[in-house]
C-alpha cells in the first residue's frame, strides 16, 4: 500500500450510482426514507466539510445510521476502529459480504438516476468538478497526471475550488455595499437570493442577502490558515464551501441562502446551466425517481413537511382571534400528550432502574436561591444600585467592551492565568460553594480589563476529583460569541478563579423586577440577542441545560449574554442529545417534560427553558408556577395541557413564540435559529411602531 496519498487500483467513487456527492445528513435520511427505508439499504456520500471524508448512510429497523469514512494518512479509508481499504467503494464492497462492525449487512443500494451526475457543489455536478481537475492536471508542469488524479485529488480539488468562485453567476467582483444592494433590488428581492463581491482590500470578500425585502451584509473574513468564515460561523477552504454550506444550514444567517442574483452580462446559457443544478439537492436528486426504482421497494413514502417559519405560526394564530388582538392566543394542541400515568410508564419501560428526578419542592428551593451566579433573591434589592454604579464607574460602552473582550486572543498561553494578573475588588455575590468578586485582568501585553471572577473555596476541592468550575472552564474556553459570556482565563493558586466578562447589571430577573419601567420592546430586543447566543450554542452542539433569565445577564439595558454553563454539555459527533446519569439539583421549573421523564436533553430541550426565561422576562422578574410543586407542575402541563397565562403587558405576539417553545411534541418546536428570525422581527416592528404611533 502506497504511503502520502490514495493508494493505487482505487475505484472512484463517483463512478458507483449509490454515490451522491455532497449532500447532508439530513438529505441522505430523507432520501432513504422515500425509498422505504428497508433493511439494509444504504447510500454512500462526501462528507461536506472536512474535505476527503466520505459516510454511509444506512436503513436498519427503521431508522437511518450513519457511518463516518476517514482517510488516513497513508491514504487508506476507515470507519473508526474498524479495518483499512483502499477506497469507499471497497470498504462498502466488504461490508456487502460482512456486518464486520456496522449494524446490518449492506444489501440494498439506494441508486440515483444513471444519468445523473453526483453533487459536487451547488449549482455544479461532479461531471463539470472533474472536468475542470483534469484541466488544472494538464496546466500543471512537471506533475503526473495520474499522481494528481490520484494521491494528490483532494489537494488539487481545493486549488480548482479557490478559483471555481468566478466562474458562478453569483460572483460580482469588486463592488461596493450600496451597489451590491442596488443590484439585489434591481435583481427583484426574495429571502435568500445573494451575491458575493470582493472588498476594497483585494483580500476578502462579503456576501449580501435579500431578506423581507431588504439587502444584508456579510463579511467574509481570511484567516491566517487561508480559510474564510463569517462571524462566529464555520471556516472553509474556499468561497464554493462556504456558500454551498449556507445553501444547506441557516447556521446564523438570518435565511439559507437559495438563489443567485446574476452578475450583469453573465452568460445566459451557463446561467440556465447553473440553475438546472442549482435547485435543492433532493429536488436534484428526486426527477424521475419512480422509474429507476429497483423492483419490490415501496415509492409512497413521502417527506416530511418542512418546518413553517415562526412568523407564519404567529400569523394563523392571529388569524384564529381576530385581527384586534383581544383574546389569547389557543393553547397547543393536547391530543398525543401521554397523561402523567402514561408517561411515567413509558420512562419505566425505557430506564426501568431509572425513578424519576427529585421534585422542584424536594430540592428546598433551590431554583429560586442557588443557580445564581450573582447572589439569591433576598441580595436583590440591596445590589441593584451597586450594580448601577459600578456600570458607571467602567465608563465604557457596552460596545467598546466587546470590542475589547472580542479581541482577546483565546490560546492556551492566555487562558491560563497567574495569580499576579488579576486584581480583586468589590464581592458582587457569594454562594453555596464561593463567590464572584469585580475586578480587573492584566493581560499578557499589559492591557488592563475589567472582568468577573468566580472563585472555589479550598475547602470545596475534593483530592482526586476535578472540581465543576474546572469542567466549566473547559466547556466555555472555545467559545466566543457576543451574546455569551466569554471565559477569559482559569487561575490556579490559593483558590481557583474563573475569569469571566464581566455584565455589570447583573441577571436578567433583578433587573427587570427593579425597571418595571422597562418596555417590552426593550426586553424583545434583549431576548432576540438571548435567542442569537442559544443559535450560537447549538450550532456549536452544546446544550445548556439551565436557560434561565437569572442566567442572562446584562451588560447595559440594551444589551444580554447568556452566563452560567455550569450543567452545560457539549454532544457527542453523532448524537442529537445528552442522557443526564444523576438528577443532582435540576431546575425543574424550567425543563420540558420529556427532561423530567426521560432524563434526555438537546436544543429543543433548552427552546422550551427558552420559552421560560421569555415569560419570566415579560413578567418583570415574575417566578413561575408560583408556589406549585414538581409532581403538580407536570399534572398541569402533561395530563391537564395547560400552559402558563400571559403575563398582564406582554404582547400576543411574543406569547404565541412561548406557546410554540411549549409544544408537546419536541418535533414542533421551533430551532433558535427559527427564533431570533421571529424576535428580530417583532422587535423591529414594535420598534416601527413606538416610532409611527408614539404613545402620547
Amino acid at each position: 500500500m502506497a504511503t502520502g496519498g490514495t493508494p493505487p487500483g482505487q475505484i472512484k467513487p463517483s463512478s458507483a450510482l449509490y454515490f451522491y456527492g455532497r449532500i447532508t445528513r439530513d438529505e441522505a435520511e430523507i432520501i432513504l426514507k422515500e425509498r422505504g427505508c428497508v433493511e439494509g439499504m444504504y447510500l454512500l456520500r462526501e462528507s461536506i466539510n472536512p474535505l476527503g471524508n466520505y459516510a454511509i448512510s444506512l436503513c436498519h429497523d427503521g431508522k437511518v445510521h450513519h457511518y463516518v469514512i476517514e482517510k488516513q494518512p497513508d491514504g487508506s479509508y476507515m470507519i473508526p476502529q474498524g479495518r483499512k481499504f483502499n477506497g469507499p467503494i471497497e470498504l462498502i464492497a466488504h461490508h456487502q459480504e460482512f456486518k464486520d462492525g456496522i449494524i446490518t449487512q449492506l444489501s440494498v443500494p439506494c441508486n440515483r438516476l444513471p444519468y445523473q451526475s453526483p453533487v459536487a457543489f451547488r449549482g455544479m455536478t461532479y461531471t463539470d468538478l472533474e472536468a475542470e481537475l483534469l484541466d488544472k492536471a494538464k496546466s500543471m508542469k512537471g506533475v503526473k497526471m495520474e499522481r494528481a488524479l490520484g494521491p494528490q485529488r483532494e489537494h488539487l480539488i481545493i486549488m480548482v475550488a479557490r478559483d471555481l468562485h468566478m466562474k458562478q453567476p453569483w460572483y460580482h467582483k469588486k463592488i461596493g455595499r450600496d451597489e451590491g444592494a442596488k443590484r439585489l433590488q434591481k435583481s427583484g428581492h426574495k429571502d435568500g437570493k445573494f451575491l458575493v463581491r470582493q472588498r476594497d482590500d483585494g483580500k476578502t470578500y462579503a456576501l449580501s442577502v435579500s431578506y423581507h425585502s431588504d439587502t444584508r451584509h456579510y463579511c467574509i473574513d481570511k484567516t491566517k490558515d487561508n480559510k474564510y468564515g463569517i462571524q462566529d460561523g464555520p471556516k472553509f477552504d474556499c468561497i464554493m464551501m462556504l456558500i454551498d454550506h449556507y445553501h444547506n444550514k441557516q447556521d446564523g444567517l438570518l435565511c439559507k441562502l437559495t438563489e443567485p442574483c446574476p452578475a450583469p452580462n453573465y452568460d445566459v446559457k451557463l446561467l440556465q446551466k447553473y440553475m438546472e443544478n442549482s435547485c435543492d439537492n433532493l429536488q436534484y436528486l428526486k426527477v424521475g425517481q419512480n422509474s429507476w426504482m429497483e423492483p419490490g421497494v415501496p415509492t409512497t413514502m413521502a417527506p416530511p413537511p418542512p418546518t413553517s417559519p415562526m412568523s407564519d405560526l404567529i400569523s394563523r394564530r392571529e388569524s384564529n382571534y381576530g385581527a384586534d388582538g383581544n383574546g389569547p392566543p389557543p393553547l397547543p394542541s393536547t391530543s398525543k400528550r401521554p397523561s402523567i400515568g402514561n408517561a411515567r410508564k413509558l420512562s419505566l419501560v425505557n430506564a426501568p432502574h431509572r425513578p424519576l428526578p427529585p421534585t422542584p419542592g424536594a430540592l428546598k428551593n433551590v431554583n429560586e436561591k442557588l443557580y445564581g451566579e450573582w447572589g439569591g433573591d433576598d441580595t436583590i434589592g440591596s445590589q441593584n444600585a451597586g450594580r448601577e454604579g459600578l456600570s458607571r464607574s467602567i465608563g465604557m460602552s457596552g460596545d467598546e467592551m466587546e470590542n475589547i473582550y472580542g479581541r482577546l486572543p483565546r490560546n492556551e498561553a492566555s487562558f491560563n492565568l497567574n495569580r499576579n494578573q488579576i486584581d480583586l475588588q468589590d464581592t458582587l455575590g457569594s454562594g453555596q460553594f464561593g463567590s464572584v468578586c469585580k475586578g480587573v485582568c492584566t493581560m499578557r501585553d499589559s492591557t488592563k480589563i475589567p472582568v468577573a471572577v468566580k472563585t472555589l473555596k479550598n475547602e470545596e476541592v475534593t483530592p482526586g476529583i476535578e472540581p465543576e468550575l474546572i469542567k466549566e472552564a473547559k466547556l466555555m474556553q472555545n467559545l466566543s460569541h457576543k451574546n455569551i459570556v466569554r471565559m477569559i482565563g482559569l487561575c490556579k493558586a490559593d483558590c481557583i478563579m474563573l475569569v469571566l466578562e464581566l455584565a455589570p447589571l447583573g441577571p436578567l430577573n433583578s433587573y427587570l423586577s427593579n425597571h418595571r419601567e422597562t418596555a417590552q420592546g426593550n426586553i424583545v430586543e434583549l431576548m432576540w440577542q438571548v435567542a442569537m447566543g442559544m443559535c450560537y450554542l447549538e450550532s456549536k452542539k452544546f446544550v445548556h441545560r439551565d436557560l434561565a433569565a437569572r442566567n442572562v445577564l446584562l451588560v447595559t439595558e440594551h444589551f444580554a449574554k447568556i452566563s452560567d454553563f455550569g450543567m452545560s454539555k457539549a454532544l457527542g459527533r453523532e448524537n442529537n442529545y445528552y442522557e443526564a446519569r444523576e438528577a443532582g439539583k435540576w431546575p425543574l421549573k424550567w425543563y420540558a417534560p420529556e427532561c423530567v421523564f426521560y432524563w434526555k436533553f438537546d436544543s429543543k430541550s433548552d427552546v422550551w427553558s427558552y420559552g421560560i426565561t421569555l415569560w419570566e422576562a415579560s413578567s418583570y422578574g415574575a417566578k413561575p408556577y408560583l408556589k406549585m410543586k414538581g409532581q403538580e407542575i407536570l399534572k398541569f402541563l402533561v395530563e391537564d395541557g395547560q400552559r402558563l397565562e400571559k403575563p398582564p403587558e406582554c404582547p400576543d405576539k411574543v406569547y404565541s413564540v412561548m406557546l410554540h417553545c411549549w409544544e408537546y411534541e419536541k418535533e414542533l418546536r421551533p430551532t433558535f435559529a427559527e427564533l431570533a428570525t421571529t424576535m428580530e422581527l417583532i422587535y423591529r416592528q414594535m420598534s416601527y411602531e413606538m416610532v409611527s404611533f408614539p404613545v402620547r
